[in-house]
């Protein structure tokens, strides 16, 4: 019972943070305020939650976790890695580009320095369990990429209405720029990845994937 009790509260404490998060980006909102709306006295949620940064990294993993169930699972394992790539990163993009709060959320992720950190360890770790990484090439080369692609494609999601792309836009330069970049790759590989990629994507039920992201840290563990 203890148990359950627990995990009920964490789970009440990350739905009232991700909600706080969408209205207000993540350095307008203190643990006081994250208190008050789980209705529990800061000394509590620090004794869950002692930093703001923990609670962050919890809510990007659960972040991460819903959107990778949300990938086509029959057919992912038979596609190319990078169609894969581009797909995980397109999820990502249109998501914050489709929600304001999510939006604040991204971008806020983004532009500082420590919770990109714990976006990029994701990621790679991501790429390690799905058995992606070593197909890449080699370790230096996808940390040296991804860091270059990663910085490269922030910058132009920050400028996407200005230069007028959409989210399939920038995963497909993120994808194409790694490929030739760092891996030397011809003109057709790129191409079957990004056609791949695009195969992938439009199945996607962005509806459905809202749904589970509004309601991920409600269910059951």
């Amino acid at each position: 019972m203890a148990r359950q009790k627990n995990m009920k509260r964490r789970r009440a404490i990350l739905c009232s943070t991700f909600a706080l998060l969408r209205e207000k980006g993540i350095k307008n909102v203190s643990l006081k305020m994250i208190a008050e709306r789980s209705n529990i006295s800061k000394s509590l949620l620090q004794s869950y939650y002692p930093h703001k940064n923990k609670l962050i990294t919890e809510i990007i993993i659960g972040f991460k976790t819903t959107i990778l169930r949300n990938l086509p699972q029959a057919s992912f394992y038979s596609i190319n890695e990078f169609a894969k790539v581009k797909a995980f990163i397109y999820l990502i993009l249109q998501i914050g580009m489709t929600d304001k709060g999510i939006s604040q959320i991204l971008e806020s992720i983004l532009k500082d320095r420590n919770n990109k950190t714990v976006w990029d360890n994701i990621l790679d770790d991501w790429l390690v369990a799905n058995k992606i990484k070593d197909k890449l090439g080699t370790n230096e080369q996808v940390q040296v990429g991804l860091s270059f692609v990663v910085s490269g494609g922030t910058n132009l999601y920050f400028k996407r209405k200005e230069l007028n792309l959409s989210a399939e836009d920038i995963s497909n330069i993120m994808v194409k720029s790694f490929m030739t970049t760092f891996l030397n790759s011809s003109d057709q590989e790129i191409n079957e990845a990004i056609t791949e990629g695009h195969d992938m994507i439009v199945r996607f039920d962005m509806n459905k994937v809202f749904k589970i992201i509004n309601s991920m840290f409600l269910e059951e563990e």
